[in-house]
């Protein structure tokens, strides 16, 4: 009985070892992950392989295809020809070509991708701008991490697995905030936090341009903007809100740099979401333009962190005049659908005892209720 035990024992460890080690790899390193893996055996080398890309695909796209192909040229010493040869699609077909194939397939989606790797091509196939986009990134992602180097490695090979992938993004908008307001970041360091969720097929960027402790975007129509409100004398240090450490901060981008930031993004199949925070928060530009709040100050560009109960005055029209004047000057820097508005955190204090609120209010009709004060639906 013991022998038999043994025997039965021994045939599982083998059958099971028998049947892992049969078994292929379905993991790959790419965040986020595909929808569909399968990975096959063996890799195809990419350093000094052919590029072809199909005529059909429009010339954004093929500047896309191009650079990923001077790129890999560059890091690995090797290089990566480029060729938009007649019948693509065909060829391809036939298996009678080798290299990096890109074919457009109108099948597929605006952001939908596939990639079929075996050890002789790398085919991708896409509809549009963000589908080819999305597919060398995962590309990036399946060789070396030195492909989004700067340094050349003629050592490496810059191998990709043998894989075929298909692949969309699950939600629409797929999106990352960045405050500026509070603090300011270079042209640079924005355009690194773009490259950053590019990598990850991220198509969103929430950017926080104002707030309390600083108003960070050129608006000409209102030069104090910049001027004034861009600048704070000092900032808290820690949590000690009555510190300030002495050190005057802060800055602003021009509108030429914005229009570069726009199209960067746009390049990386992202979209710029301005946001300007009203009617709280709105020390950045009372501090500018003191007229445009309940007590006509004085204002101050705030040191330190928190809910300021000096906000904008909505029972003045030239609250409304100045609105419509910067978000006009913002259309015409950002082709996103939206700008944010925030609207959140506004202390109604200064509203209750403003008489251009109150007659507002009364103006509009408007009254309390059990739920919310008069001040609050003024708001709204």
């Amino acid at each position: 009985m013991t022998k038999t035990l043994k025997l039965i024992a021994l045939a599982c460890v083998a059958f099971c070892v028998f049947t892992f080690a049969k078994k292929p790899s379905t993991e790959i390193n790419v965040i986020p992950y595909p929808q569909s893996v399968e990975v096959g055996k063996g890799v195809f080398k990419g350093a000094g392989a052919n590029f072809n890309c199909d005529q059909n695909i429009d010339a954004d796209c093929v500047t896309l295809i191009r650079d990923f192909a001077d790129q890999l040229t560059y890091v690995s010493g090797r290089v990566n020809s480029f060729a938009l040869p007649v019948g693509l699609a065909k060829t391809a077909a036939e298996g009678s070509m080798k290299g990096f194939i890109f074919l457009k397939d109108n099948a597929l989606g605006p952001e939908e991708y596939s990639i079929d790797i075996n050890k002789k091509t790398c085919v991708v196939k896409a509809s549009a701008y963000n589908g080819f986009l999305y597919a060398l990134q995962t590309l990036k992602q399946l060789t070396d991490v030195e492909i989004f180097s700067d340094k050349v490695d003629p050592d490496q090979k810059f191998l990709f697995p043998v894989v075929s992938i298909k692949d969309k993004p699950r939600f629409a908008y797929r999106g990352m905030h960045l405050d500026c307001a509070r603090h300011f970041f270079s042209v640079e360091e924005v355009k690194k936090y773009l490259d950053i969720m590019a990598a990850y097929k991220l198509n969103r960027m929430h950017w926080h341009l104002t707030e309390d402790q600083g108003w960070r975007i050129e608006i000409k129509k209102y030069p104090k903007l910049t001027q004034i409100g861009a600048f704070r004398n000092g900032t808290m240090v820690g949590k000690d809100f009555n510190s300030n450490d002495g050190i005057r901060y802060g800055g602003y981008y021009t509108q030429e740099q914005v229009k570069d930031i726009v199209a960067y993004a746009q390049k990386l199949g992202i979209t710029v979401i301005p946001e300007i925070d009203l009617p709280g928060h709105m020390l950045g530009a009372l501090a500018a333009y003191p007229e445009l709040g309940c007590t006509g100050g004085p204002y101050e560009v705030w040191t330190r962190w928190g809910v300021s109960d000096q906000v904008m005055c909505p029972g003045k029209e030239d609250m409304f005049i100045f609105l419509e004047d910067v978000f006009t000057e913002l259309m015409e820097l950002f082709p996103s659908e939206y700008i944010h508005i925030g609207g959140d955190e506004c202390p109604k204090t200064e509203w209750e005892k403003c008489p251009d609120c109150q007659a507002r209010i009364k103006a509009l009709g408007i009254k309390a209720d059990d739920k919310h004060s008069a001040e609050q639906y003024l708001q709204n």
